[in-house]
Order: structure tokens, then C-alpha cells, then sequence
């Protein structure tokens, strides 16, 4: 079976596309920060991740639409006019992590952005952990070459409100899902019963679905479809049908000429577990 490892470390997965540098032109951070708390133990959140855990599974759904990038932490410069910002989002050492409150340990109060030694902030960390330390330790941090530290942009089309530049992306294919929209009423009371493939034009792939065998002789229906961008479309598929392989189920149908065939390309699953498994894997795959 093919896992994510597998996949990522797939020289061909990327196609020799470049990044785009247009979004974040800007100079590397420079100046040695000294933290003392910078290995300062998490703490599990206390209460109310399932908040935060909505925020992430959002931010890896805008990941992998294309609606937000990952880029890394020495193409950006942080500074008074480009400071940390409460509601950022970043990747340090791996683990995404939420930017939920900057403030003044003296007296509590709160801003909404700040570059300032005296304030401290309040992380949430994707795995459920949570950290309080002061605000250029966390600078310091993402800026250690050993963390790889990474930035998520701020949602694209937001951005493109503010600057006239564009960004430079090159679509790769689609994945499809799709439901059966035949006749057999067999296969029309199977709940959650759907194929999914990968086409560069789903309206020119699916529009002779009646006389091919793998839609079953049948015209379908498209339920979801996800555009993929500067990565191989097919090896997500590939990944994909992996992943489902024990959701994966065997139908048979009767071709036009009266032979029997076995058909292995529809799988029994939740439309919410095939969005969670193509987000987590491009948001996986953008961090390499």
C-alpha cells in the first residue's frame, strides 16, 4: 500500500514547478533573538478546542483550494510593518499552530498586532496544545533554520483586495466525486456510494459516462470536486484510492453486448472523510 511518506518523498509529485515569490517579496529575518522560554513545555488546551479545531480544518480546506499558501518563514520579514498579528497562522517544526491573543503580561492588555519584546502571546497549537511565551521567542523560533519554520498567508483573496500583484499558479487536474444516476435501484438505495477519479476537464470526462464501464453504463451525478494545484492531480488520486482501500467495493455490471464486468472503482464513504483525507494530504504535501 502506498502511503503519505511515499507520496511525499516523490520527486515527481512536483512537476519542477517554481514557487511563486510575488506574494511575499521581502528580505530574511536577520537579528539573533535570545528566548529563554523557547522550549518552554505546551500545555494541553484546557477547554474549547473544538474552536480552534474548527480554525485549522478550515485554514487546511483554504490550503488545499488554493485560498491560502505555505511559504517559508525566510521569505517573509517581520517587522513593525509587517508585524505578528493576532489570528495568524504559522508552522513551527511541523506543527501548525494559531496566533489566538498578543498582550502585556504587566496588565493584560490585548493588541491586534505587534513586533514588541515586552508582550507576550498566546499560541494554539493542531495538536491540541497550548503555549503562552513572549512574542520574540516565537520570532526567534520560527526563524531557527532547524524548525523550518512556515508561514500560512492570509486567505488570497483577501489579499488581492489590497495589491494589484498576482500570484502564479499552474492547475494540475481535478479530483471528482460522483454518485450513480441510473436506473438499478440496487445502486441507487446504497448510501454513500460514489466514485472518484481525476480528469483535467470533468465536463468532457464525465459527458459519455453511459457507455463506459467504469461509471457502470450509467449517466452520473458530480457531487464534489477539488481543483489541484502545482502538484501531480493523479498522484492524489492514486493516494486517495489507497487511503479508502478498505471502503473500496466490488460492483459488477452487464455491458451493451451482454458480458458481465467486475467494476473496482467505487468506494462506500462519507463525502466529509474524503474532503478531511485530500486536505490533510495537500496541506502535508505543501509543508515539504
Amino acid at each position: 500500500m502506498i502511503d503519505l511518506d511515499d507520496i511525499l518523498n516523490d520527486d515527481s509529485l512536483f512537476e519542477d514547478f517554481e514557487s511563486d515569490d510575488s506574494l511575499f517579496n521581502t528580505k530574511r529575518y536577520r537579528r539573533t533573538v535570545t528566548a529563554a522560554d523557547k522550549v518552554a513545555t505546551r500545555q494541553r488546551v484546557k477547554s474549547g478546542f473544538d474552536y480552534y479545531q474548527r480554525l485549522f480544518q478550515a485554514v487546511q480546506a483554504d490550503i488545499a483550494s488554493g485560498k491560502r499558501q505555505i511559504i517559508s518563514i525566510s521569505k517573509v520579514e517581520i517587522s513593525q510593518k509587517s508585524p505578528i498579528k493576532q489570528g495568524n497562522f504559522y508552522i513551527d517544526n511541523g506543527i501548525m499552530l494559531y496566533v489566538n491573543k498578543i498582550y502585556n503580561p504587566k496588565n493584560g492588555q490585548e493588541v491586534s498586532e505587534s513586533t514588541n519584546r515586552k508582550y507576550k502571546v498566546h499560541t494554539v497549537y493542531a495538536n491540541g496544545t497550548e503555549n503562552h511565551i513572549w512574542l520574540l521567542s516565537l520570532i526567534s523560533s520560527l526563524y531557527d533554520k532547524k524548525r523550518s519554520g512556515q508561514l500560512v498567508t492570509e486567505r488570497l483573496e483577501d489579499i488581492s483586495l489590497l495589491s494589484n500583484q498576482e500570484t502564479d499558479y499552474r492547475t494540475t487536474g481535478y479530483i471528482y466525486v460522483v454518485k450513480y444516476a441510473g436506473q438499478d435501484q440496487q445502486l441507487l438505495q446504497m448510501k454513500n456510494l460514489y466514485k472518484i477519479g481525476v480528469a483535467t476537464n470533468i465536463k468532457q470526462r464525465l459527458a459519455n459516462t453511459v457507455n463506459e464501464a467504469t461509471y457502470l453504463f450509467a449517466p452520473v451525478t458530480l457531487v464534489k470536486s477539488f481543483e489541484i494545484q502545482n502538484i501531480d492531480a493523479r498522484k492524489i488520486e492514486t493516494y486517495l484510492h489507497h487511503t479508502l482501500a478498505d471502503k473500496r467495493i466490488e460492483l459488477s455490471t452487464i455491458s451493451p453486448r451482454g458480458k458481465e464486468i467486475k467494476i473496482n472503482e467505487w468506494f462506500i464513504v462519507n463525502l466529509d472523510e474524503i474532503d478531511s483525507i485530500i486536505n490533510k494530504m495537500i496541506v502535508e504535501v505543501q509543508k515539504q
